[in-house]
């Protein structure tokens, strides 16, 4: 990239990619030099699902859209797009699996910056290593973490389930890396997917309070996928660089079915869930109205009156002065 307008416009929108916004000056300046551009056409393929990968993109124009193969009999499905500034493939680029999870392709003519893992890595080796980006510690941990299906079926969800049924399941994970701060799902929004965590560390939000912080093992957004009530009970986001699992969940439906035995462990397990939840819930709103109205005494009507309708109804009487009768 010679240009010096290109470098500098690069430079600025590497400092808003999370993978790069903590890297130092001197290696924003090398990657400058390490990427190769690339243009591609409207409905181009810039990667296929299970090809083999050792490089990610960096979209500088255009639109790409992400989609996966979850039967061969159907056609894909759009899981992602991808506007200027986003990246894809840097699960391959990290090292964090071999194989693309998933096919990306040209919704528009699109202009692109390709980085591979040996150039990465160099520039990472001469601008201080490791030590300088905790980020890359903890996505070295994840290298080749997905090919351990083992690992997956002692995690502690399905380690009460038949392991044929474990392994089946498992032919429709879709990997997804999280990084600090994203969202995986979203209070109130609709949910066809779960998630588990097969490494890394997420919150719980109700609203804007933390109700928990979560690491790996953890199964989220069951609730949706198997509750007659759609949208998620809670947000999740990333608090490191974390490795999850994607279910869909027709794909959990149709399978459950075929294995009778793990399908009445599950609802079991799911029922118990969800009343436990359902009594937070209540808990929740006990709470709430004991804070609002006094755990001992009922509040005074002009506190009340306060908190419901901001007004102070003591001062507004004495402003008025005397009151006077109409019959």
């Amino acid at each position: 990239m010679q240009s010096p307008t290109l470098r500098r416009d690069f430079t600025r929108l590497l400092k808003k990619i999370i993978l790069f916004e903590h890297a130092s000056d001197a290696f924003r300046q090398s990657l400058c030099d390490a990427v190769i551009p690339f243009e591609y056409a409207r409905g181009a393929s810039i990667y296929k699902q299970g090809q083999a990968g050792d490089w990610m993109c960096i979209l500088l124009s255009g639109r790409l859209e992400k989609t996966i193969v979850r039967n061969p009999s159907s056609p894909p499905i759009v899981i992602g797009e991808i506007a200027p500034g986003g990246i894809c493939g840097d699960m391959g680029m990290l090292g964090v699996m071999e194989l693309r999870s998933h096919s990306c392709r040209c919704a528009e003519d699109s202009s692109v910056l390709l980085l591979s893992r040996t150039a990465f890595q160099t520039l990472v080796d001469m601008t201080g290593g490791l030590d300088e980006y905790p980020l890359l510690k903890h996505l070295e941990l994840m290298q080749n973490l997905t090919g351990d299906t083992d690992a997956f079926c002692n995690l502690p969800f399905f380690a009460k389930f038949e392991r044929d049924f474990v392994k089946h399941i498992c032919e429709y994970l879709e990997p997804r890396l999280y990084y600090p701060g994203m969202a995986v799902m979203k209070e109130g929004e609709m949910g066809f997917e779960m998630f588990i965590v097969h490494m890394g560390k997420v919150e719980v939000l109700k609203g804007s309070k933390r109700v928990a912080e979560l690491g790996g093992g953890v199964v989220l957004g069951d609730v949706a996928v198997f509750g007659s009530d759609k949208r998620r009970t809670a947000t999740v986001k990333c608090m490191e660089p974390t490795m999850i699992y994607v279910l869909n969940g027709d794909v959990v439906h149709h399978t459950l079915e075929l294995y009778p035995q793990t399908k009445r462990v599950h609802d079991h397990d799911y029922i118990a869930r969800l009343l436990r939840f359902e009594l937070e819930k209540v808990a929740d709103e006990v709470e709430h109205l004991e804070n609002f109205y006094g755990k001992c005494h009922p509040m005074p009507l002009e506190e009340v009156s306060r908190e419901v309708f901001g007004r102070d109804l003591n001062a507004e009487a004495s402003c008025l002065g005397p009151l006077k009768g109409y019959g």
